[in-house]
């Protein structure tokens, strides 16, 4: 959606969403639908703090996202593990081959040196891939009871007081999009991002999200994040 302006019969002037397809191109390319600006904030607003920014609801969040991680940090310590036996297991050859020739058992032929080319050749695979996976590898975040206190505390304060356009903004470093439906509106946000913002401490809403991304109105022709990288918060 997009943020325009409007003047009432009285003269009063107002400000609404509207979808942006349909503004553009009319109502045979998409629907579209137009909602009061403020209704919809507060809307939006009021459901975050009841569904995010609660303490308890929170922590259960972040939990969750945790969870998921260790049991990804699970399955990528199990592939190191086979990846270092692997190259532990050319390397053994390696050696062998090297102790035979030196000790006189065999000599330096085309099928030997083909044997330890391909030897070399799997240990040089196993490091490869071994050096990958250790990138998948991330250090444990630590969250602690009174940081989430802190942070629920200071974003519902944020997301309620002052400028507009402030508000947005910190409503923007835990929300994604905001589905604006014929009987419901779907807030959807990634678990990642909010673990980032409780742990940005003192710089939360400073420089967030380069990009900006408007209430959108729940229709075919307009992005959805996938329900893999989304939190839908409904009610």
């Amino acid at each position: 959606m997009t943020l325009r302006t409007g003047t009432s019969r009285s003269g009063k002037m107002y400000r609404y969403y509207t979808c942006s397809t349909s503004a553009r191109m009319g109502k045979t390319a998409c629907k579209g639908r137009s909602f009061p600006m403020d209704r919809l904030d507060a809307l939006v607003t009021e459901h975050v703090k009841r569904r995010v920014l609660e303490p308890t609801r929170l922590g259960e969040l972040l939990q969750s996202l945790k969870t998921r991680r260790q049991d990804e940090d699970a399955e990528v310590e199990a592939r190191l593990q086979k990846l270092r036996s692997e190259a532990l297991k050319a390397d053994e050859k390696i050696d062998r081959l090297y102790r035979m020739v030196e000790d006189g058992i065999t000599e330096m032929d085309d099928l030997l040196a083909a044997r330890l080319s391909s030897l070399k050749a799997d240990r040089e695979r196993a490091t490869m891939a071994l050096e990958r996976a250790q990138f998948q590898t991330r250090p444990e975040v630590r969250i602690q009871a009174d940081d989430i206190q802190r942070f629920a505390s200071l974003m519902a304060e944020k997301i309620t007081s002052g400028d507009a356009g402030f508000r947005r903004s910190y409503l923007r470093s835990i929300i994604e999009t905001v589905e604006v439906g014929d009987n419901v509106i779907r807030i959807r946000g990634s678990k990642a991002s909010l673990e980032q913002a409780v742990t940005s401490g003192d710089g939360m809403g400073k420089g967030v999200r380069g990009f900006i991304r408007k209430w959108r109105p729940r229709q075919d022709s307009n992005l959805r994040p996938t329900a893999s990288k989304a939190v839908a918060l409904s009610g």
